[in-house]
């Protein structure tokens, strides 16, 4: 039922942000602003409660610890400043626009992709609203509701990754026997979060003109929708590497499902 109900209210985001065309182009379309909030929010919740719920509970118990807080507030930063330039130069070669044509500041507006059609509306969704920071000539970044989700998701990921990874170095066998399976998940966590934040680190060091990005507009669509995406399975999987590792180095009798166990 719950799933339900969070379901229907990510469908109410789209509903609301396809009733934004009604409204037409404005700075700050009220219905493209609530569709997106709405979706990204039910998405989040979904995400969370059901696939990555033992996930959350690692992470609680890690994120108030210094470093789990570090690890979790640094990554959230870069990954929403390096997407941040992203989505400015994504905008850029849709709009044929100087990314740095603004005052500095910090404003929110909404974008309409038109014609109306279901993967403009989606794109509505995905790339409402643009919160953008900007400091021309030095600095200029939008963010979304979804960078933002994709960010928190992310960082959750790596925080109960880091844990589950300390947790099994703690493991007492003889011989050392557990720490002897720490490097390999350790360089999971790395990989998964690396390969999020790499291309999209190369791609936002590009000259932020609207020629270059329209060039390789689908690259750019590529690497902020699809590699997050990407770095949020490679880190489940390995959260669920090492929770079975852990549930077998510490108790080699178990017959029940290790992920399970080691929740």
């Amino acid at each position: 039922m719950l799933a339900a109900a969070v379901v229907s209210l990510a469908c109410t985001g789209v509903a609301f942000a396809y009733a934004g065309y009604s409204v037409g182009i404005s700075a700050l379309n009220p219905d493209e602003l609530v569709g997106a909030g709405l979706f990204w929010a039910a998405v989040t919740f979904l995400a969370l409660a059901f696939p990555l719920r033992a996930a959350v509970r690692t992470f609680i118990r890690y994120v108030t610890t210094p470093a789990g807080g570090a690890i979790f507030v640094a990554y959230i930063t870069v990954h929403l400043l390096l997407y941040g330039f992203l989505l400015e130069g994504i905008l850029a070669g849709i709009y044929g626009t100087n990314v740095f044509a603004v005052p500095a500041g910090f404003f929110v507006s909404t974008n309409l992709f038109l014609p109306v059609s279901l993967a403009n509306v989606l794109f509505d969704v995905a790339f409402n609203p643009s919160i953008v920071m900007t400091i021309p000539p030095l600095f200029s970044a939008a963010l979304s509701f979804y960078s933002m989700s994709a960010a928190l998701l992310i960082g959750v990921l790596v925080v109960a990754n880091v844990g589950k990874v300390k947790e099994l170095g703690r493991l007492s066998t003889a011989g050392g026997r557990a720490r002897a399976f720490v490097l390999l998940p350790a360089a999971g966590v790395v990989f998964g979060a690396s390969c999020c934040l790499s291309v999209a680190g190369v791609l936002s060091l590009l000259s932020p003109t609207a020629s270059v990005v329209f060039s390789n507009l689908w690259l750019y669509y590529g690497t902020y929708f699809l590699l997050p995406v990407v770095a949020m399975a490679l880190l489940y999987v390995n959260l669920v590497s090492v929770a079975k590792i852990a549930a077998g180095v510490g108790s080699p009798r178990q017959t029940g499902p290790s992920w399970q166990v080691a929740r």
